[in-house]
């Protein structure tokens, strides 16, 4: 059964990839049949990779969850941190001393004076609680409502906006626009077909947007 599942989908991949080619044209002079479809079907695997993982990475829900429980946690290390007692607080920042090489291959042991070693240490933990603030304030940035996307912006629909305008640019001759039923909006259109098996998508508005991003004219339907 799942033998035959995966040859039905990847049988309408083929159809799609097909698709797209045609509608990639007039290709590029230099580009033959052969090398169209290569270059689509590697385009389309590496989207149907990405959609996913990127879906994924800006989950804005998931982001500030984590950066809550992050911030808290490394609240947690800051003020355990800065009341370590006695030779613990020492030795979590003791600077290693500095070693000099000898002809032989060993290593003698540089002596430093107590001001000097007490710099060090500072120097060490102070970078430490920069880091520890930076991260802190990378996780309150991550909770803010602007952080990330919003819930309801569709990756995968920019994405192949995206990949559908570099496939336009690389291998096709034909004017890139986003009126209606244009190739730039129909190879958006399949490419969003493949990842998500809805067909017939409108994909204006991705279109639009990428179009806009990079001062082509976009669609007035």
């Amino acid at each position: 059964m799942s033998r035959k599942q995966d040859t039905a989908s990847r049988r309408g991949a083929d159809e799609i990839v097909e698709e797209i080619v045609d509608h990639l044209r007039p290709w590029k002079s230099h580009k033959s049949a052969a090398a169209i479809t290569a270059a689509v079907n590697h385009e389309l695997n590496v989207l149907l990779q990405l959609a996913p993982l990127q879906a994924k990475l800006f989950d804005r829900a998931r982001n500030r969850t984590h950066a809550k429980k992050l911030d808290r946690a490394l609240g947690e290390v800051e003020m355990l941190l800065a009341s370590a007692p006695g030779a613990l607080g020492w030795f979590l920042f003791d600077p290693l001393p500095p070693l000099t090489l000898t002809e032989d291959g060993g290593s003698v042991e540089v002596t430093q004076s107590i001001e000097d070693i007490e710099l060090a240490h500072r120097a060490r933990a102070d970078s430490f609680f920069a880091e520890l603030k930076r991260l802190r304030e990378v996780c309150t940035h991550a909770v803010d409502p602007g952080f990330a996307t919003h819930p309801n912006y569709d990756h995968a629909k920019h994405l192949c906006a995206w990949n559908a305008l570099g496939l336009m640019r690389e291998l096709s001759d034909g004017k890139i626009t986003g009126t209606k039923d244009s190739a730039f909006r129909v190879v958006t259109s399949l490419l969003y077909e493949a990842v998500s098996g809805q067909s017939d998508a409108d994909l204006k508005r991705a279109c639009d947007s990428v179009l806009q991003d990079v001062n082509l004219p976009s669609g007035t339907d």
